[in-house]
């Protein structure tokens, strides 16, 4: 068997596995148009507003060590390929000091969910790609999951390739996501702003939490964790 069939069996195990496992409120990730467009609500009510052209860029505090920048931008919108072909998403990319990311992050309507991601050194040399079966939840925007103290459990399946080995690692993954403020002012470097505060905390021993506020109009300002990132800076079209 070549290393495409064994990482597409994989793939195929962890589509079941995801299947059986599922979660007492499981978010759908299937109701959407592809992420091409045609969504009900305009961009200044999304809370994640993807657009080919976005960017946004944060200062990032780590708990030691210097302030450093990293800045995501919306480079297109394609088919996500590998095991996900035939998924239309936006591709974003990630600038930071250590090197790179690329991810593929698919507009639902009522959720942004992300199906693959690709990490990067310095040198651009690819040093893992992930993919997540059926996704992995980035924001649900689902009415019932925007009021205050909702809490949902998202489940999927990482799929993780060893660029150089050619090794395939299938992890499934529960995170509990809670809704701790539905109207909370926080004020960045960007401006001060009203957001719905989100906590996502992993299922399993040692798991620590992060929390996002997130901006209807706007995406993504401020988030804690095993760092501080806050926007400095947005341009949407």
């Amino acid at each position: 068997m070549t290393d495409v069939s064994i990482h597409a069996a994989l793939l195929g195990l962890a589509l079941g596995l995801t299947a059986a496992c599922g979660g007492d409120d499981p978010v759908a990730v299937d109701g959407g148009v592809d992420g091409a467009g045609g969504c009900p609500a305009p961009a200044s009510e999304r809370l994640l507003p993807l657009a080919i052209g976005a960017s946004w860029t944060f200062r990032v505090t780590p708990p030691a060590g210097p302030v450093e920048i990293k800045a995501s931008t919306v480079e297109a919108l394609e088919d996500v390929g590998a095991t996900k072909a035939g998924v239309i998403a936006y591709r974003v990319r990630t600038e930071k000091t250590d090197g790179a990311t690329v991810s593929w992050q698919e507009d639902t309507c009522t959720s942004i969910v992300r199906h693959r991601e690709q990490s990067f050194d310095l040198g651009e040399l690819l040093e893992s790609d992930q993919v997540y079966v059926p996704a992995k939840l980035r924001v649900d925007e689902t009415p019932a999951h925007l009021a205050q103290d909702a809490t949902w459990l998202d489940t999927y399946t990482e799929v993780e390739e060893d660029p150089i080995t050619g090794d395939v690692t299938t992890t499934s993954k529960s995170e509990r996501w809670t809704v701790e403020d539905a109207a909370a002012e926080v004020t960045v470097p960007a401006g001060t702003f009203t957001a719905v505060l989100l906590q996502r905390m992993g299922e399993g021993v040692g798991q620590a939490a992060k929390r996002y506020w997130f901006v209807a109009g706007v995406g993504k300002v401020k988030e804690e964790g095993d760092q501080l990132e806050e926007l400095t800076e947005y341009s949407l079209p």
